[in-house]
C-alpha cells in the first residue's frame, strides 16, 4: 500500500486513485414537466393539459463509488391552466450543478455489476424564462436585464439501470423551486416561491475507466507467517556455515544422469481475491521453466480457500478463479500450451495446510 495512491474509502474499503478522466459520462434524455402553484392546482383541468415537455444534456463524474457531481443543461416548454400573464404557454431554459449520492453503494457496497443504482441529488440551478416563441419577454430589454429568469433549488432521484460497462439507460425525478414571478404573477412576499415537478428518461454513455478498483491491502497473517518461514532457514544457514570447509578425500563417482525433479510450487493469495501478486509469480515463473525444461511434463493446478471466511459455495467458487487465473498466467505470459496444464478447486472442502491463511493457495502437481 505504501505505493499505491488511494482515492477514498467506502463502507471501509480503500479504492485506488484513477486518472482524471476516468469515472465522467454524458447523458441524454427527454420527458415532462407540471408547473405547481394553488392556482395551477385548483385550476378545473386534467393532468394531461397541465404537461409540458423537456429535454436535457448531462455531463458527470463520480468522483468515488459514493459521491459525484453534475451540470445538467435543459429546456422546455410550460403549459399553464391558471390564468397567468405570460398566458397559457412558456418556454425555458436553464441549467443546475448538482451532487450525486450513489444510495445503493453506500448502504448495499460498492458492485460494478449491480443493474440497478438510486442515487439522490441535490443542486443549484439558473432558469430564464421566454415567451411560446423563444423569445425574450421583454424584447426591448438586455439580454439578462428587466428578462424573467431566478435561480433554481433542485433535488430529485436518479435511477440507472446498467446495459453495460458504458452503457446505461435511466429514470430520472426531480423538483426545483424558483421565484413565484417566474410565471408573470407578482411577488406577494419575501419568500414567496413556485415549483415545478420532472420526469426524464434517456441514456448515459460512460467516457474512460468506469470501475473503480479496490486497493489490495497486505494480509499480515501471510506476511508474519513468510517471515518465520525466512528466519527459520537464515538460521538454518547459519548452522551450516559453521561445518567445517573441507571433508576427507572421496573416491571419483561417475555422474549419474538425472532427469529434472520438480519441487511442487504454491501461490499464495489475499484474502477474497484471485489475483496473482507480484511477489507469487516467481512460483508461476519457475512452473513455467520446469515444463519448458519438460517437453513432455504436464502440471496440475489445484486451489483452494480458507474454512474460516466465505460460505462454502463462495468459496468454492473463489478456488476456481485462483486456478483459472494461475492457469492463465502460464499460457498467455509463458507460452505454456493449455493442453499441458490441468486445473481443479476444492474450495474449503480440503485444507492442505493447519494454519488456516495458508489455505488462500493454490498448488502445482507434476503429472
Amino acid at each position: 500500500m505504501s505505493a499505491q495512491e488511494v482515492q477514498n474509502v467506502s463502507n471501509g474499503t480503500v479504492y485506488l486513485k484513477d486518472k482524471a478522466s476516468d469515472h465522467w459520462y454524458i447523458g441524454l434524455g427527454g420527458g415532462t414537466n407540471l408547473y405547481l402553484t394553488k392556482a395551477e392546482n385548483d385550476a378545473d383541468a386534467n393532468l394531461g393539459d397541465r404537461l409540458g415537455w423537456m429535454g436535457q444534456l448531462e455531463v458527470g463524474r463520480w468522483n468515488s463509488p459514493v459521491w459525484g457531481t453534475r451540470l445538467v443543461i435543459d429546456g422546455g416548454h410550460i403549459k399553464h391552466v391558471a390564468n397567468v400573464p405570460f398566458g397559457p404557454e412558456q418556454n425555458w431554459l436553464g441549467g443546475h450543478l448538482d451532487i450525486m449520492w450513489s444510495m445503493t453503494n453506500a448502504l448495499g457496497g460498492y458492485n460494478p455489476d449491480r443493474v440497478w443504482n438510486l442515487a439522490p441529488y441535490l443542486g443549484i440551478g439558473y432558469m430564464y424564462g421566454l415567451d411560446k416563441d423563444w423569445k425574450k419577454v421583454n424584447p426591448d430589454g438586455d439580454l439578462f436585464k428587466f428578462q424573467n429568469q431566478s435561480l433554481t433549488y433542485n433535488v430529485g432521484l436518479i435511477n440507472n439501470f446498467q446495459l453495460s460497462k458504458s452503457v446505461a439507460l435511466f429514470l430520472e425525478l426531480g423538483w426545483r423551486v424558483m421565484q413565484e414571478s417566474f410565471d408573470g404573477t407578482p411577488t406577494s412576499g419575501d419568500f414567496e416561491y413556485d415549483s415545478m415537478l420532472t420526469g426524464t428518461a434517456g441514456i448515459k454513455f460512460g467516457l474512460g475507466k468506469q470501475e473503480f478498483t479496490p486497493a489490495e491491502l497486505m494480509d499480515y497473517n501471510l506476511i508474519n507467517d513468510l517471515n518465520s518461514q525466512i528466519n527459520r532457514l537464515r538460521a538454518e544457514n547459519e548452522e551450516l556455515r559453521k561445518r567445517p570447509e573441507s571433508c576427507p578425500d572421496c573416491p571419483e563417482v561417475a555422474p549419474a544422469v538425472t532427469e529434472s525433479v520438480y519441487v511442487p510450487n504454491v501461490v499464495f493469495f489475499r484474502i477474497d481475491s484471485y489475483k496473482i501478486d507480484k511477489g507469487q509469480q516467481v512460483s508461476v515463473y519457475n512452473t513455467a521453466e520446469y515444463l519448458k525444461a519438460n517437453p513432455n511434463a504436464t502440471v496440475k493446478i489445484v486451489a483452494y480457500a480458507d474454512r474460516q471466511t466465505g460460505t462454502p459455495a463462495y468459496n468454492l467458487a473463489l478456488s476456481e478463479k485462483r486456478a483459472k487465473a494461475v492457469a492463465d498466467a502460464l499460457t498467455s505470459e509463458y507460452g505454456i500450451d493449455s493442453s499441458r496444464i490441468s486445473v481443479d478447486w476444492k474450495g474449503d472442502t480440503e485444507q492442505p495446510y493447519a494454519e488456516n491463511d495458508w489455505n488462500r493457495v493454490a498448488i502445482f502437481f507434476a503429472e
